[in-house]
């Protein structure tokens, strides 16, 4: 399992640095004071960066709920129902990010694009826009970040008693500031509302400790 847990986080640690790479690049153009018709506009235009981008972190979403999987079975003995309660949470962060994520690859760009051929309202094509924070997409995949914030803290305290105590420590960092995120959007203060972004940093992290603390265990020496 420390093979396998390794391996999985080292995918995860380079799709994440991908993802930053390219969210970057397609985010570029976006400007604090745009309103809808500024974002289905480009929307509309789904760049190549925009593409790899949303394909990548559809793809990553898959491997972080895999991840969680493996981490339960390497914690759950003599975790008992804290272990599980974390798990139970994670395919429905899996379920919300991915709809967020997913639908920006075709649906989104394609009714964004006949929308402004035929001179519809973009109201509520805006909503669907994962990158403005503004949408309903956007309030999802940062409520869905903090929902995985609940078991990154359980599986983080339990990596912290089994002796990984950089990928625990860090992975139950991330998953505060992915809750204080989503508490800072509902209480409207911009400072607290950096906590997801930040939470995403602090996973890159976390991931980069799993790597380290997950080399296989050295077997015994014989007497």
């Amino acid at each position: 399992m420390h093979r396998t847990i390794r391996i999985t986080a080292f995918i995860l640690l380079i799709q994440t640095i991908i993802w930053v790479i390219f969210m970057g690049i397609s985010s570029a153009p976006i400007e604090p004071d745009w309103l809808a018709l500024d974002y289905v506009t480009w929307a509309s235009e789904k760049g190549v960066a925009y593409l790899i981008n949303y394909v990548n972190v559809s793809l990553l979403t898959l491997l972080v709920v895999i991840l969680f999987t493996f981490l339960y079975s390497f914690l759950k003995e003599g975790a008992g129902p804290l272990a599980i309660s974390g798990l139970i949470l994670v395919p429905i962060y899996g379920i919300m990010n991915l709809v967020c994520y997913s639908i920006q690859i075709s649906v989104v760009p394609t009714m964004a694009e006949g929308a402004l051929i035929r001179g519809d309202s973009v109201q509520f094509i805006s909503q669907l826009i994962q990158a403005d924070p503004g949408s309903l997409a956007g309030y999802i995949n940062g409520l869905a970040y903090a929902v995985l914030g609940i078991p990154s803290i359980l599986f983080g305290m339990l990596l912290y008693r089994q002796s990984k105590r950089w990928s625990g420590a860090l992975l139950a960092v991330n998953g505060l500031l992915c809750i204080t995120g989503i508490t800072g959007y509902h209480l409207g203060n911009d400072l607290l509302s950096t906590g997801t972004m930040a939470g995403g940093i602090i996973f890159l992290l976390a991931l980069l400790g799993m790597v380290i603390e997950f080399r296989d265990p050295v077997a015994p020496k014989a007497p």
